[in-house]
């Protein structure tokens, strides 16, 4: 499951009795690196106050049982993931989420990699067409005289 807040994603597993496993700083503070480990909360304080969260329920994929999410979520709690501080990149909460699922990534950042590769590549793209132009102008030029 996830809620929304904005445009942000924040991921745990519904591990059942009301109950969500999360990776996250205290009180949520994405800021907190050094605090950022496994917590179980209640699914009141995983949703917290923001009365424009949407929360999704995200169903377990066909090849891992619902149980061994749950195991996996549990077997973490209380340390860093993967025995690593948090970080936004490469060991965030929906890296922790998938992993209960059976992969560990995060669709967030491989969308900002992505995105940020076809800008660079926009921009690359529309400097060297700005180079060009301007160097054919400059042999226009130089021809004309």
């Amino acid at each position: 499951m996830h809620k929304v807040f904005y445009s942000l994603w924040f991921l745990g597993v519904y591990i059942g009795n009301g109950e969500v496993m999360h990776l996250s700083g205290a009180e949520f503070n994405i800021k907190a690196k050094e605090t950022a480990k496994v917590h179980r909360v209640t699914f009141k304080e995983f949703v917290g106050d923001d009365d424009n969260a949407e929360v999704e329920c995200i169903p377990c994929p066909s090849d891992v049982s619902r149980e061994e999410v749950v195991r996996l979520a549990k077997s973490a709690e209380g340390g860093f993931f993967r025995n690593r501080p948090y970080d936004l990149f490469t060991n965030n909460c929906e890296h922790f989420a998938r992993w209960c699922h059976g992969e560990a990534r995060s669709k967030q950042v491989d969308n900002a990699v992505w995105w940020g590769t076809v800008g660079a590549a926009a921009v690359g793209g529309a400097l060297l067409l700005g180079s060009l132009l301007s160097s054919d102008k400059e042999d226009k030029r130089k021809n004309k005289y």
